[in-house]
């Protein structure tokens, strides 16, 4: 069956000598693996740079039920990214969330286009933010939260089901106001405020989604630092 989405790219990997298999995250099917084939041959029209992590890619798909696997037909972006992969920060903030992202949406196998919208609309803010940029990761956490079925709506209630993760009241409070405020509002955070702040989300992610911390973390927090 050969179906049209939208889809936001999170990673690849190399398949074969010329194909790839990309992780994408499609507004009518959810989160999935997809085989693009010939991608990386020399006779290709197409560039490997479609696939950069938060791409957003209009998508036609070859869907069989039967295969675990379904392919990539045909591709072209629908929303040029300018600066999320040439800005050394941006890129950085980009690459950690979508590692993160992708564990979260191990289970969204069926469409979720709620947070979908919610996705796109993020890394619209993320490529054309000036101001922000190095919270925008902890907003970002803090704010998909509800779409996939946690209740971090409120920070009130983020850690009642155990005592064991409570936050200072410091780092609660700058939960709260990451949480409430949009992208790009300048809120003044040092350095250990903003680490103290994200170890704290990504404990509540790994006691309740089972997720280990990302391999990205150091690297992200070596170029913000």
């Amino acid at each position: 069956m050969i179906v049209k989405s939208k889809g936001i790219v999170l990673s690849y990997m190399k398949y074969g000598d010329t194909s790839i298999i990309a992780r994408v995250f499609t507004k009518e099917y959810g989160y999935g693996s997809y085989i693009v084939n010939a991608i990386r041959s020399q006779k290709t029209k197409k560039s490997i740079g479609y696939f950069q992590p938060f791409s957003l890619l209009d998508l036609v798909l070859y869907v069989k039920e039967t295969r675990e696997l379904q392919r990539i037909s045909e591709f072209k972006s629908y929303h040029p990214l300018h600066y999320i992969h040439h800005d050394p920060i941006k890129s950085s903030v980009t690459l950690f969330l979508t590692e993160v992202f992708s564990k979260l949406l191990q289970s969204e196998q069926s469409p979720n286009p709620h947070l979908f919208t919610f996705a796109e609309e993020s890394i619209k803010v993320l490529d054309a933010l000036e101001l922000g940029v190095a919270n925008f990761h902890l907003q970002f956490l803090l704010k998909v939260g509800p779409f996939l079925g946690y209740a971090i709506d409120e920070i009130d209630n983020l850690f009642s089901s155990t005592d064991r993760l409570a936050p200072s009241s410091e780092v609660h409070e700058r939960m709260e106001v990451l949480m409430k405020e949009p992208y790009g509002t300048k809120i003044g955070m040092s350095r250990e405020s903003r680490n103290e702040v994200l170890d704290e989300i990504l404990n509540y992610y790994e006691h309740h989604a089972h997720i280990h911390k990302p391999k990205s973390l150091e690297v992200l927090r070596s170029i913000l630092n």
